[in-house]
């Protein structure tokens, strides 16, 4: 009889109920895990994230189908407590079932994880062979992966390298059938300013590695220097696929790096308009540094419609010194400028709070963001993860405002200070300054609500609650 394994999403409403930072995860991750060892253990996938369970439900489907088995994939340190409920959770049901951590959270902290002893591994890096060769292991059919695992053995912690998968073609495509798909494609994970052009939709990131070193990613020490992909052909055959399949009407890409092997989105573009995939699109995050006309033209005929680009800092030395992202802030407005021309929308990424930034840096930044074109400005305060230069800076300066063991990721609300300001400035600076740069007219009100696909009503509210959530914290 073949073993079980289950794989799950926790709920993040577990931990916390937050408009702001909960997600709707893209089921892509857990079905390609289960793709890849579902020849030989039966799987399934519980998403309690998506269908709102209670733990009392979800502890309940544990044990109807009494795994042998279970992974849990956390994406993000903000929601790491969801980790150790779960993994409580299922050990409720039988202490006996081995518990696997993956996902981003495990690959930061893995350290901490691996001290929680109803978690018996915790992948570190990219986990499809890992897990392949780890249940097979469990199964008694073959070793003990040789790298990208940290498990306890005997009284001491064992801490592999990296986990990469360097040829993604190799990957199978995830298998949809194990959850019911038609769910995800019909609901937005929230409204926003990149929301889909028409349901269904899918949600897709392509690539995985940066090589640029901006101060506060953590993707370098997640997922590696180098850029890899697919091969434009599989997945423009994928997206085919997705649409005689599932009907698709358009695609919302995720990705931060597809610019940065322009070889592969040129061809990508260039299928996407000889296949005639006719999927308008918006995409998440676009190296500005690395547009052309050219990219931008055949973007406009691949049905691009909206794209988010990544500014952080208007200040030029805040950008040299510590953000380090390889833009010239004289040339942004020109290209935003030739984005908007081709009937694209752009929205625009920038940071405040950064250690060592000063509090005229920071209105310089707000400046810039008012000024530079974009259609829609998204404010975040600077907020350090480990495994990142900013992090490292931080420390340095000794700018966190509690204790480094207190600190929870919280995307909301500052954790540094300086001699200029206090994490309340640019909390409140933050949340007044978005508000009155994107909806400070009636003009620019009508144009929000036509691209978070709102009523003005509707976003007369989230504006009110972002400005309460933070007024209210203090």
């Amino acid at each position: 009889m073949k073993k079980k394994m289950l794989f799950v999403y926790p709920n993040q409403a577990w931990q916390k109920k937050d408009i702001a930072t909960m997600w709707i995860l893209n089921p892509a991750t857990l079905c390609s895990l289960a793709t890849m060892v579902k020849d030989f253990v039966d799987v399934k996938i519980i998403d309690a994230n998506f269908y709102k369970m209670s733990k009392q439900e979800f502890g309940a489907e544990v044990e109807a189908f009494n795994p042998d088995y279970v992974g849990i994939s956390v994406l993000t340190s903000e929601y790491g407590k969801t980790l150790d409920i779960t993994a409580d959770l299922v050990k409720n049901v039988r202490e006996d079932i081995v518990v696997i951590a993956g996902g981003v959270h495990a690959i930061v902290e893995h350290r901490e994880i691996i001290k929680n002893e109803n978690i018996d591994f915790v992948v570190r890096g990219e986990g499809e062979y890992v897990l392949r060769d780890l249940v097979r292991y469990l199964n008694g059919n073959g070793d003990l992966p040789g790298e990208g695992l940290v498990y306890r053995k005997d009284d001491s912690v064992v801490i592999q390298a990296l986990a990469l998968v360097q040829d993604l073609d190799s990957l199978p495509w995830p298998d949809y059938s194990l959850v019911k798909l038609e769910d995800y494609l019909s609901v937005e994970h929230r409204k926003g300013p990149l929301g889909a052009p028409e349901l269904p939709f899918y949600r897709m990131t392509v690539t995985r590695g940066c090589p640029y070193d901006c101060c506060f990613c953590q993707v370098r020490s997640i997922s590696g220097h180098k850029i890899r992909s697919r091969s434009p052909e599989q997945v423009v055959d994928h997206l085919l696929y997705m649409k005689n399949e599932y009907n698709i009407k358009s695609l919302v890409i995720d990705d931060d790096n597809m610019l940065g092997k322009k070889d592969f989105f040129k061809k990508f573009l260039e299928m996407m308009i000889e296949k005639r995939l006719d999927l308008p699109f918006v995409m998440g995050g676009v190296a500005v540094f690395l547009l052309t006309d050219e990219l931008l033209d055949l973007m406009v005929k691949a049905k691009c419609i909206g794209i988010n680009i990544a500014i952080e800092s208007g200040n030029e030395r805040v950008k040299n010194l510590i953000v380090k992202k390889p833009i010239d802030l004289d040339k942004i407005p020109e290209m935003i400028s030739k984005i908007k021309e081709r009937g694209i929308f752009c929205l625009g990424n920038f940071m405040i709070g950064l250690p060592g930034e000063s509090w005229d840096e920071i209105l310089e930044t707000i400046k810039y963001a008012e000024d530079c074109g974009v259609d829609y400005a998204k404010i975040f305060v600077a907020i350090p993860l480990k495994n990142t230069r900013l992090w490292d800076i931080a420390v340095a300066e000794n700018a966190f405002v509690r204790e480094m063991s207190e600190i929870e990721v919280d995307t909301r609300f500052g954790q540094l200070q300086s001699e200029d300001w206090t994490p309340k400035d640019v909390s409140i600076l933050r949340a007044y300054e978005w508000d009155r740069i994107n909806f400070g007219t009636a003009e620019k009100r009508k144009k929000m609500a036509e691209i978070w696909q709102l009523s003005e009503e509707e976003l007369r509210k989230v504006r009110r609650e972002t400005r309460d959530a933070i007024t209210f914290s203090w």
